[in-house]
């Protein structure tokens, strides 16, 4: 593997990192009680507004990904990414200065809109520098990122718990703000995707960087690579409207909607796994069964470590080693097996029982759950979904799906506190029903597509392939094409 193509996507997989700090930090600042106070008053309680906090800001990655859908292809996806950090700042800054709820909801709902930005450009991207056999495992860093993220934010809360006042939370909350900046400045220094290039008609340009994107290839590859990814895009582009209403309007063609329908069924389970709920309120459940203030805290700072536990995993064992298919399916029974096991030892453990043990138990399943979830699922949901679209429809198809699961997310934002005051544990019966369900979908159903070229994944679904397979195309006598290593890089 070239190490600038795993240089460059470890930049832009920054802003996984970003939305792992920025969605998990909200989970230790909902336990601060100095937080609490401050944003509902003496009680201290407000189910509603805690919802809203929540839930704003997964509407504000619902309407990022509508932004995306049209920049990335009008502007590029190395400046969207750009675009998106800047946002971030903007969105972490307001939240670190809020005066009340309101200003506090309002930074929540900008940083959602950043991060929606950011979860719908950074696989494409990253899919579109990555050769195939290595697609995988590259477009998984940004499931470590946001692992890593996820975990950093953990641990921020609970390092926010030695300060006093209201710095407990704000200080937190401050440090979304670095990786945001970062990763706007890393966009100077990293090139366009070739695809968009050759999309744009800068062959040249789409050359050079195939170039420095995979150098340690023959001449004879890099030239069939710019010839499929060529060929493919004028055969897509023939006759077709490709602006943004018309493109929208094809996801839901007889052509593509089986596509969009998958995209967004995979995104959406990530949600219905259960994996947000327990990240985002993890400190009730804690709290549920007696671990408050700077114990539950650290136990969530612990929890994080789950997940890149389970990232690391499926780097080294699982990406471009097992299908595609079976990594989903045998993930889905293993978080119902997990989440079963959590439900009965609630019902049987609740609030209210003097024996530990129980407890103890459920919070263990909990990380065992959280360490699943990131070996089985937590790069697989962004590695599929962007590999199943054309270039034409791919970053308005994964905006697409980042926007139902954004729907989803906030569905179970606005029911969650409610559900857990009401039903307390039957509520693991949802996500219980929704990886079974998601189990048998991803075993009879989902195409695989480990290996392939983005452009030979269109096969799968019945598209014609302008070029025969990549290292079957015959490169001599086609004008304009040839890749020379001695072409200009810088």
């Amino acid at each position: 593997m070239n190490s600038y193509v795993l240089l460059i996507a470890l930049v832009v997989a920054t802003g996984g990192f970003v939305f792992g700090v920025d969605s998990g930090i909200i989970a230790t600042t909902l336990g601060h009680k100095t937080f609490a106070v401050y944003m509902y008053g003496p009680s201290a309680k407000n189910a509603s507004l805690t919802g809203a906090i929540v839930s704003l800001y997964n509407a504000g990655q619902a309407l990022g990904t509508f932004i995306t859908g049209y920049s990335a292809d009008r502007f590029s996806r190395r400046w969207t990414i750009c675009a998106a950090g800047m946002l971030a700042t903007f969105g972490a800054a307001l939240q670190t200065a809020a005066q009340n709820v309101g200003m506090m909801i309002a930074g929540r709902f900008v940083a959602g809109l950043a991060c929606g930005m950011i979860l719908a450009v950074v696989p494409v991207y990253i899919a579109e520098v990555s050769p195939p056999k290595n697609r995988g495992l590259i477009v998984g860093l940004q499931g470590m990122m946001i692992s890593i993220g996820f975990m950093v934010a953990n641990w921020i809360g609970y390092a926010g718990g030695y300060a006093s006042g209201n710095a407990q939370w704000r200080i937190p909350l401050a440090m979304q703000m670095p990786g945001a900046i970062l990763l706007s400045i890393g966009c100077f220094f990293i090139p366009y995707t070739p695809r968009w290039l050759v999309g744009k008609e800068r062959y040249d340009e789409a050359k050079a960087v195939i170039i420095r994107l995979h150098g340690d290839q023959t001449e004879e590859y890099l030239a069939q690579e710019f010839t499929q990814i060529h060929d493919q895009i004028l055969l897509e582009n023939e006759g077709r409207n490709t602006g943004l209403i018309s493109s929208v309007g094809k996801l839901f063609s007889k052509q593509y909607f089986r596509r969009t329908a998958t995209a967004c069924f995979i995104l959406m389970m990530g949600q219905l796994s259960g994996s947000t709920v327990i990240q985002n309120y993890q400190s009730i459940f804690y709290a549920a069964v007696g671990y408050t203030g700077r114990t539950g805290l650290l136990i969530s700072g612990i929890y994080g470590f789950m997940g890149v536990f389970g990232q690391i995993a499926y780097l080294a064992f699982v990406a471009d080693k097992w299908m595609r298919t079976r990594t989903l399916w045998i993930g889905s029974g293993f978080l119902c097996v997990m989440i079963s096991i959590i439900m009965a030892l609630s019902a049987e453990f609740g609030t209210g029982s003097t024996d530990q043990s129980g407890p103890r138990a459920a919070i263990a399943f909990i990380f065992i759950y959280s360490f699943g979830y990131a070996l089985f699922f937590n790069a697989m949901v962004w590695v599929v979904p962007v590999e199943l679209f054309p270039f034409f429809l791919r970053s308005k198809g994964l905006g697409l799906a980042v926007f139902s699961k954004a729907v989803v997310a906030i569905v179970l934002a606005q029911i969650t506190p409610i559900a857990i005051e009401h039903v307390h544990w039957r509520y693991y019966s949802l996500f219980i029903a929704s990886n079974f369900v998601a189990g048998l979908i991803y075993f009879f159903f989902l195409p695989e597509t480990k290996g392939k070229s983005l452009e030979e994944i269109a096969e799968l679904f019945g598209d014609a392939l302008a070029t025969e397979q990549l290292e079957d195309i015959d490169t001599s006598g086609k004008e304009g094409i040839h890749v020379s290593k001695h072409v200009e890089t810088a």
